[in-house]
C-alpha cells in the first residue's frame, strides 16, 4: 500500500505536522470527532500500521497543508515549496492559502458531504512570489459493493457505507456516497495536478472488489472570475442594443403623439406598428384589469398560482441539491403529509397544459362563429402560436449561452451556470424547433424548457380534434376522437412503466437512477402530457356550449361535484407517499396505474372547478380566483417561467458556505426569488413578448380580417327597439371623412348627465343602448368607430365612443386580447351591453360583439 506522505519531499519541513497539530485544533471549533482525531494521529506516532487505518488515512489527508504530488510541474512544486515554508514561518498570505482550505468536517452524519472552505479569501490570496491562490474543488465519490459476506477486517466501505445508512444518505443515493472537498493551491498548478495528488492521496482508502473511487477536479481563480466576452457575447450584446434603440424611438414616438391624434387615427395600422415596441403603451396595457365577456376569468388566477406554485417547487429543489448541512432530513420529507404538496408538485405543470386546451378549443370555436367562410387555417395556427412564444423564449436562450456566466462566481458556478452555458451553445437550435424534449434530452438548454416543447407539439397535434369540432356537424366524431386521444394518453405512460419496471412518478430524493428514468422516458414526453390537453378542449368545447344558455344544476349535484373534485385532487398528490416509504415492496401494477391515470384525473378535477367558476357554480372560489388584481400578474406567466430559473441558479451556483434546510429558509428564498422574477418578467414581456404579439395581430390579423370582412354579409343590419317612442339610429352610408370626424366630435363630446343610462332606476324609466359600430372599409376590424347612441322619453340624445381594442398586449394562452366595451345594470345583474346578433325579451336590443382578436 502507498504512503500517503506524497508531498513528503526535500520541499516538505519536518515540523508541518506540528504546525498542523497546533493550527487545526483551533479550526475545529470544539469539534469532538476532530479531536479525537488528533488523538488518534498523535497516539499512532505516525506509524506505518496506524496511518494505514482508513479513518486515520482521511484525517491525515485533510489536516495537512494540501500541495501537489512529485509529478506536477516544476513551477508548481516550485511554488508549493514555497507556500509550505511560508506556513512553517506564519507567512499572513500562506496562513491565508491554509485557512481557506477544507478541515476536519463536522456533522457528516447529519448529511454535511460538501466542506467548501472559503472560496473568496483563497481568491484573494497575493503571494509576494508572483502567485495567487487557486480555489480547487475535488468531487470524491466512492463506489461500495455489497458484501460477499466472507470474514474481513473492517476497512473504508464499512466506514463510508454505516456512517451514509446513519445519515439516511443510502435511501436516495444507494450505495454511492459522494463528498466534495474544497482546497486553496498556487495557482500555477492545474487541475489536472490536483487531481492527481487526491488520486494518490486517497488511494489507501480503496479496497479492492469493495471500494472504488472516482475523482473530479473543477478549479477557479481570480482571474477566472472576471468576465470576458468573446463574439458570442458581443453579437448577443449587438442585438440587446437594436431593441433599446428601437424600444427608445417607439416609446419617444408614442409619447410625442399622445394628444395629438384622433382615436381612429391611433389605431391605424402604421400607428400600432410604429408604437409596437413602446413601453409607455405596452406597460399600460400590462396594468390593464379590464377583460372580455367571453373570457373564462378565473383562469387569471389559476394561472398565476400555478406559475407560483412551480417557482416554489423549483426553489424547493435548488435548496435541497444546494450545500447543506443536514441532507439527511430530506428522506424523512414524505413522512410529513404537508410535504407531499412539494414533492408531488410536478403534477402542477399539468394545469398549464389543461389550461393550453381549455383556450385552444375555446376560441377556436369563437372565431370559426366570427367566420363566415368557416375556414380552418392550420399554417396560420402554427405560425401564429410559433411568433407568440419564440421571440422571448430565443432572447432568453441567448442569454443563458452568453451573458448569464458573467454574471457571478461561485465554487458551483461551473457547474450549474456554466453547464447550462455550454448545453444552450450547443443545443439551442432544438429549443428553437421546440424538440428538445426528444433530442439531447440529457443536455437539454434551459431545464423548464420541456415544458414549452412540450406544449407547442401539442399544438401541431390539435388539429386533429379541433377539426372534428369546428367541421363535423355530428357531435360524436369529437367525442370519439376524444375518447381515443385519452385511451392512448393512459395506455402509452402504463406499458412504459410496466416495461421498464419504473415508479408511477418522479419520486424525489429516494433514487435518483429511477428518477432520471422517469424524466426522461415519462415525465417530458407529448404522450404524458396529451391527456390534459385533451381534457382541457373538451372542457373548451363544454364552456362554449354552454355560455349562451343559463346552465340550472341542483345544489346536491354542484356539492358532490365539488366533493369529488378536491377529494380526487388531494388523493392524486398524497398517493405517492406511500411510494416512499422503504419498507413497501414496489408494486409493479399499482406504479404503472398511477402513472397512466394520475395526470387524467387530476385535471378532471381542475376542469370541475375552472367549469363551476366560469357558470355561477364556483362560490367565494371563483370570486377569489376571478379578481381583477391577478389579470396583470397572469399576463407576466410565460415571461416569469422563462426567467425564475434565472435567479435560482444563481443562487445555487454562488453559494459559498454550509447551510440549514428548513421550511423557513425555502420560503425566504422563494419570495426573493418570485419577487425578483416578477421584476424582470414585466421587463421581458413588456421589451419582447407584448411587441411581438402586437405584430403578430397587425401583420398577420390583417390580412385574414380583411378577408373575413369582405365576404360578411348584411353589414348594415340594424338591430333595436320597435317601441316608437325611443329610436335607435346607425348610419350605414357615410364617407370615410364623415365617419372619422363624427367619431372624433363623439369622442370630444361629454354626454348630458340626465341622460347617462348608469342606474337602475334609469333602466326602468325606458332609457335604452345599443352598441353600433361603423366599419371602415380602409381599416382593420380593429380599427372602427364605435357608437352609443341613446334617445329616452324626453327626446335629448347623446353619443360617446369606445375605444374597443386599446389592448396590443392582453396575454393569455389563446393568444386573444379580450376587451370589454362597458357594462350595464338590469334587472337580473351586470351584463355586457355587447352580444352579436341578440334580441333580449325584456326589450333591450344589443349588437355587434367585439372582434377577440
Amino acid at each position: 500500500m502507498r504512503s500517503i506522505n506524497f508531498y513528503r519531499t526535500s520541499i516538505f519541513s519536518s515540523d508541518i505536522r506540528n504546525f498542523t497539530y497546533r493550527s487545526i485544533s483551533s479550526s475545529m471549533g470544539g469539534s469532538f470527532v476532530g479531536y479525537l482525531f488528533i488523538v488518534l494521529l498523535i497516539g499512532s506516532g505516525g506509524t506505518a500500521g496506524a496511518v494505514d487505518k482508513p479513518d486515520i488515512v482521511l484525517m491525515d489527508f485533510l489536516a495537512k497543508p494540501f500541495v501537489p504530488s512529485d509529478g506536477a510541474s516544476e513551477q508548481c512544486l516550485r511554488d508549493s515549496a514555497m507556500y509550505l515554508r511560508e506556513l512553517d514561518r506564519y507567512a499572513p498570505w500562506a496562513l491565508q492559502m491554509y485557512d481557506a482550505s477544507v478541515k476536519i468536517p463536522a456533522g457528516v452524519i447529519t448529511g454535511n458531504y460538501q466542506q467548501l472552505g472559503n472560496y473568496d479569501e483563497c481568491l484573494q490570496v497575493r503571494s509576494a512570489h508572483g502567485f495567487t491562490g487557486k480555489a480547487c474543488s475535488a468531487k470524491v465519490n466512492f463506489e461500495i459493493a455489497k458484501d460477499n459476506g466472507k470474514p474481513r477486517q473492517p476497512d473504508m466501505g464499512d466506514l463510508l457505507l454505516n456512517v451514509a445508512i446513519a445519515s439516511g444518505y443510502t435511501k436516495w443515493k444507494g450505495r454511492s456516497v459522494n463528498y466534495e472537498w474544497m482546497w486553496c493551491v498556487p495557482s500555477t498548478c492545474n487541475h489536472t495536478e490536483i487531481q492527481e495528488a487526491v488520486e494518490l492521496g486517497l488511494d489507501p482508502l480503496k479496497v479492492e472488489d469493495r471500494v472504488d473511487m472516482v475523482v473530479n477536479v473543477s478549479c477557479r481563480t481570480a482571474e477566472t472570475d472576471r468576465p470576458v466576452f468573446d463574439v458570442t457575447d458581443w453579437i448577443y450584446i449587438s442585438i440587446l442594443a437594436i431593441f433599446v434603440v428601437i424600444i427608445i424611438a417607439s416609446t419617444s414616438y408614442d409619447i410625442a403623439k399622445q394628444g395629438h391624434l384622433s382615436t381612429l387615427n391611433r389605431k391605424d395600422r402604421r400607428h400600432g406598428l410604429l408604437t409596437s415596441f413602446s413601453v409607455y403603451t405596452n406597460g399600460k396595457n400590462l396594468l390593464r384589469t379590464d377583460r372580455h365577456r367571453d373570457s373564462i376569468r378565473c383562469l387569471d388566477g389559476l394561472r398565476y398560482i400555478s406559475i407560483c406554485w412551480i417557482i416554489y417547487g423549483h426553489t424547493h429543489y435548488t435548496e435541497v441539491v444546494g450545500v447543506k448541512m443536514n441532507l439527511s432530513d430530506i428522506t424523512q420529507m414524505h413522512e410529513n403529509w404537508a410535504n407531499m404538496l412539494v414533492l408531488n408538485a410536478n403534477i402542477i405543470t399539468d394545469i398549464f397544459f389543461l389550461i393550453s386546451g381549455v383556450l385552444m378549443a375555446y376560441t377556436a370555436l369563437i372565431k370559426n362563429e366570427k367566420d363566415s367562410r368557416g375556414r380552418f387555417d392550420v399554417i396560420g395556427l402554427y405560425l401564429h402560436r410559433y411568433l407568440r412564444l419564440t421571440p422571448a423564449y430565443a432572447m432568453m436562450i441567448g442569454f443563458y449561452a452568453t451573458l448569464f456566466y458573467k454574471v457571478g462566481s461561485g465554487p458551483h458556478w461551473d457547474q450549474w451556470v456554466g453547464a447550462n452555458r455550454d448545453y444552450c451553445q450547443e443545443n439551442w437550435w432544438t429549443n428553437l424547433l421546440y424538440v428538445n424534449n426528444y433530442v439531447h434530452l440529457p443536455r437539454i438548454c434551459m431545464s423548464q424548457s420541456w415544458y414549452l416543447a412540450t406544449d407547442m407539439q401539442l399544438v401541431w397535434l390539435s388539429p386533429i380534434f379541433l377539426y372534428p369540432m369546428l367541421k363535423l356537424t355530428r357531435e360524436m366524431f369529437f367525442w370519439l376522437v376524444f375518447a381515443l386521444g385519452l385511451f392512448a394518453s393512459v395506455l402509452i405512460p402504463f406499458l412504459i412503466t410496466f416495461n421498464m419496471k419504473l415508479s408511477g412518478t418522479m419520486l424525489y430524493y429516494k433514487d435518483n437512477t429511477d428518477v432520471a428514468n422517469v424524466y426522461i422516458e415519462i415525465y417530458t414526453k407529448v404522450y404524458s402530457r396529451y391527456g390534459s390537453y385533451i381534457i382541457g378542449m373538451a372542457l373548451g368545447y363544454l364552456l362554449y356550449k354552454s355560455r349562451s344558455r343559463v346552465l340550472k344544476i341542483r345544489p346536491m349535484y354542484v356539492i358532490f361535484g365539488w366533493l369529488v373534485a378536491v377529494v380526487s385532487g388531494f388523493f392524486i398528490f398524497i398517493c405517492p407517499r406511500w411510494m416512499y416509504f422503504d419498507d413497501r415492496a414496489y408494486d409493479r401494477l399499482e406504479a404503472s396505474f398511477y402513472a397512466g391515470l394520475h395526470r387524467q384525473i387530476f385535471a378532471l378535477s381542475i376542469s370541475w372547478i375552472i367549469f363551476c367558476c366560469a357558470r355561477g357554480y364556483g362560490g367565494f372560489v371563483s370570486q377569489f380566483l376571478s379578481w381583477k388584481g391577478w389579470v396583470p400578474f397572469s399576463k407576466l406567466t410565460y415571461s416569469a417561467y422563462l426567467c425564475h430559473y434565472v435567479f435560482l441558479l444563481t443562487e445555487v451556483g454562488s453559494v459559498r458556505t454550509t447551510g440549514i434546510l428548513s421550511a423557513m429558509a425555502v420560503l425566504r428564498s422563494f419570495f426573493s426569488n418570485l419577487c425578483l422574477t416578477l421584476i424582470l418578467s414585466a421587463l421581458w414581456t413588456i421589451c419582447f413578448e407584448m411587441p411581438f404579439m402586437t405584430l403578430d395581430r397587425t401583420l398577420l390579423s390583417h390580412r385574414r380580417t380583411s378577408s373575413k370582412l369582405s365576404s360578411k354579409p348584411n353589414q348594415g343590419k340594424i338591430y333595436g327597439s320597435t317601441d316608437s317612442s325611443k329610436e335607435i339610429y346607425r348610419s350605414t352610408e357615410e364617407s370615410s371623412a364623415t365617419i372619422s370626424q363624427s367619431c372624433e366630435d363623439a369622442f370630444r363630446q361629454k354626454p348630458r348627465k340626465d341622460n347617462i343610462y348608469d342606474s337602475q332606476e334609469k333602466y326602468q324609466q325606458g332609457v335604452y343602448r345599443s352598441s353600433v359600430r361603423q366599419d371602415l372599409k380602409s381599416q382593420d376590424t380593429e380599427d372602427r368607430c364605435p357608437f352609443i347612441f341613446v334617445i329616452g322619453s324626453d327626446g335629448n340624445s347623446w353619443s360617446k365612443t369606445r375605444n374597443v381594442h386599446q389592448n396590443n398586449g392582453f396575454n393569455d394562452d389563446s393568444d386573444e386580447s379580450f376587451k370589454s366595451i362597458a357594462e350595464h345594470r338590469n334587472d337580473r345583474g351586470y351584463e355586457s351591453i355587447m352580444s352579436e346578433d341578440t334580441t333580449r325579451k325584456d326589450g333591450i336590443r344589443e349588437s355587434e360583439q367585439v372582434n377577440a382578436s
